[in-house]
């Protein structure tokens, strides 16, 4: 067996180790600090930085149009020297590569103290003298999994996803390695790999950016989420024993993205964020949050999460004064703090709203008197006011089509069109300037403190004007982020939301710009509370925007079941508001002020699930429960009822003794507690309850 120089550095409870080979190749990797020895004897390397350019050699064993891993330029690059830096607060530690043409590397990982997440990504720099066309390139590569079996570890690594579809957002999966053909040949021949990801301008469009790794007989787990707003992917790699996950940008051949570094010239990858800890998925996906908790802005760390109320389900995209009007005198006094008026407000009196994105003109016949006499009327109502924009988009029926196609993108040279829309060059400061008029000076003139910003279609694979399609798509979404910021920056104090079809956009990138976020379009599904519990693994809480949408024909147990569903985050009310009765109106009122007791066990604390897996979202069977653990003391539980026949008793276990404080339900479903269980019981299908311990 060959010498291996092992460093590990410790970063709060766990440990990077990095293991240098006689090839002078660094592996990296993570681990427990409190779990016994890990054996990092078998297997051989697979380096820290993936990287393949133009002209590069795949590894052997059939890996050419499938992996790029260990492609002959990552084995060529070799360790120089490794940097710690640490301070009160972080530690960085910076390794440094460089092969015999002179191309170097810096393979960075920064720890915040207290945090439970670390922070990983990739710098590549071109000192060769002559071009290179770089085709891939990793964020992450971590491998040696799994330090603690002598062997491949058959029958124990388990790989975790989540998928994802439009309404149907953080779908949790978990397949055997043997399932995904990942076990080593026994020849140790032919690479193994699981490659997935999105391509295009959804980046959550299919997967979201997060994979985890389970040693279900070590009682072990590896988790990492990838900050990328473009095309992505991960690879679950495998030659040997050992098994490599790697994430970053979408290589070439699966997303159509290279970058060509000129001489002097350097790049550096999206972020990723990584973490290990005890078999406990719902553990590990809290401590990756960790990640987002650290982007958090002073203002976003609150102790209580505002009531939202948007009137698109109420109008349908016909917002005006006169509805406004209308549901101002029903809503006010009520304790909601934001009012939003959602698409439409743009309308063409001929075409309609769902096509003239891009004119951003204020509809006349709706708003005859303009927006700001609505906003000022909003805030007497004790209210901040929001405005929806698609600000990225063209619709086909807008006049800029036409009069500004010169700042559209296109692909081969021919306009992009994707459905009903066309796409700004967010990259063009024309674009820029344009933008700026049309919205930021829009928000400040009118006195808005809330914007919605939308996005409905995927521009896919990437666009010209750039090196390749991807590296378009790439530069794009990094100037449209910039672009949001510029909104944060010119409008002081402004709120943002980021929607893209409901969850498109729940990535670490998007997100940290984000003051709110969009769970999902299933505004009015009876699955809610599952997509909703499901997107607390992958999203703060505090940010995840929840709809109850209330409707004139609503039960009482229905309008318990959508309220309470809208406690996995932050609650948001739309519907037939001027239709509701009073018993309606009151059982509404009596939630939203439960929902403001209990938020801040929401907005701060750590979700347990009870309940089946839900095979089907659109047949949801038996129950399910989240237990939310506040870090005041306070505990949150919300119990949904699903179909089943006659009376359903649930018990859920509790960590702690609690009494309970505050019950949220419609009729009596018998909540007790007996000793360390909360029991309740359900005569009803479809029906909730929730409960607020101490």
């Amino acid at each position: 067996m060959e010498n291996r120089q092992i460093k590990i550095i410790p970063m709060g409870d766990m440990n990077a180790v990095y293991i240098i080979n006689n090839e002078r190749q660094v592996s990296f990797s993570i681990v427990p600090a409190s779990f016994g020895e890990p054996k990092w004897e078998k297997g051989g390397a697979d380096p820290l930085v993936q990287i393949s350019a133009s002209g590069d050699a795949s590894i052997i064993g059939f890996a050419a149009g499938m992996t790029r891993h260990n492609s002959a330029l990552t084995m060529s690059m070799k360790y120089v020297s490794m940097d710690v830096k640490e301070s009160e607060k972080d530690i960085c530690v910076i390794t440094y590569l460089e092969n015999d043409e002179g191309l170097k590397a810096e393979h960075f990982v920064s720890f915040s103290k207290g945090s439970r997440a670390v922070c990983v990504y990739s710098k590549v720099s071109n000192d060769t003298g002559e071009p290179v066309m770089i085709e891939a390139l990793s964020s992450i590569c971590l491998s040696g999994i799994t330090p603690y079996a002598d062997d491949e570890a058959t029958g124990r690594l388990v790989l975790h996803r989540f998928r994802s579809r439009w309404s149907a957002e953080g779908r949790h999966t978990a397949d055997p390695i043997e399932d995904l053909m990942l076990e080593p040949s026994w020849a140790r021949f032919g690479v193994r790999c699981e490659k997935f990801g999105t391509v295009g301008s959804m980046p959550i469009r299919g997967f979201f950016p997060f994979a985890a790794v389970e040693d279900k007989a070590a009682s072990v787990m590896w988790g990492m989420a990838l900050a990328c707003s473009s095309s992505w992917q991960i690879e679950a790699v495998r030659i040997d024993e050992n098994l490599s996950i790697s994430a970053g940008l979408a290589d070439y051949e699966y997303g159509h993205w290279r970058k060509n570094l000129q001489p002097g010239d350097s790049f550096i990858t999206p972020q990723c964020f990584l973490t290990v800890c005890s078999s406990d998925f719902d553990m590990l996906c809290d401590r990756l949050l960790d990640g987002q908790r650290h982007n958090l802005s002073d203002r976003q760390k609150v102790q209580e999460l505002p009531l939202f109320f948007n009137e698109y389900c109420t109008t349908w995209g016909e917002p005006s004064e006169e509805n406004i009007d209308r549901i101002l005198d029903v809503i006010a006094g009520r304790g909601y703090e934001y009012f939003v008026i959602d698409a439409g407000w743009y309308a063409d009196e001929v075409c309609g709203w769902q096509d003239n994105m891009g004119d951003w003109n204020v509809a006349k016949n709706l708003f005859p008197n303009g927006l700001r006499p609505v906003v000022e009327k909003i805030n007497r109502a004790g209210m901040k006011a929001g405005i929806w924009f698609e600000l990225e988009v063209v619709g086909k029926d807008s006049s800029a089509l036409t009069d500004y196609a010169a700042h559209l993108l296109t692909r081969d040279g021919k306009i992009i069109v994707s459905g009903t829309r066309r796409f700004w060059d967010m990259r063009s400061k024309w674009v820029s300037e344009y933008l700026t008029a049309k919205v930021i000076d829009l928000l400040r003139d009118n006195g808005f403190e809330y914007i919605k910003i939308d996005y409905n279609d995927t521009i896919g694979i990437g666009c010209d004007g750039s090196d390749s399609p991807g590296e378009g798509l790439r530069q794009c979404m990094e100037a449209t982020k910039q672009f949001f910021s510029k909104i944060r920056q010119q409008v002081p104090g402004i709120a943002i939301e980021i929607c893209s079809s409901g969850g498109h956009r729940l990535e670490p990138s998007f997100m940290a710009l984000a003051d709110y976020l969009s769970f999902s379009d299933a505004h009015e599904e009876k699955e809610i509370p599952v997509i909703a519990a499901d997107l607390q693994r992958l999203i703060l809480p505090s940010k995840s925007q929840i709809w109850s949408v209330l409707r004139k024909e609503d039960e009482p147990q229905r309008i318990v079941y959508s309220i309470c569903a809208g406690m996995y985050g932050a609650l948001c009310i739309s519907g037939d508001v001027y239709d509701l009765s009073k018993e309606q109106w009151d059982l509404t009122d009596k939630g939203t002020t439960f929902y403001k007791k209990a938020s801040g066990v929401i907005a701060n604390g750590v979700t347990e699930r009870f309940g089946p897996f839900q095979t089907s979202n659109r047949k949801l069977c038996g129950y399910q429960a989240g237990v939310r653990y506040g870090s005041d003391g306070r505990v949150l539980v919300i119990v949904h009822s699903f179909e089943h026949e006659g009376a359903q008793e649930v018990s859920i276990p509790l960590k702690d003794d609690c009494d309970i404080f505050d019950i949220y339900e419609t009729g009596d479903h018998k909540v007790r507690i007996a000793g360390r269980e909360l029991k309740m019981v359900f005569e009803e299908s479809f029906d909730a309850v929730a409960i607020l311990l101490r």
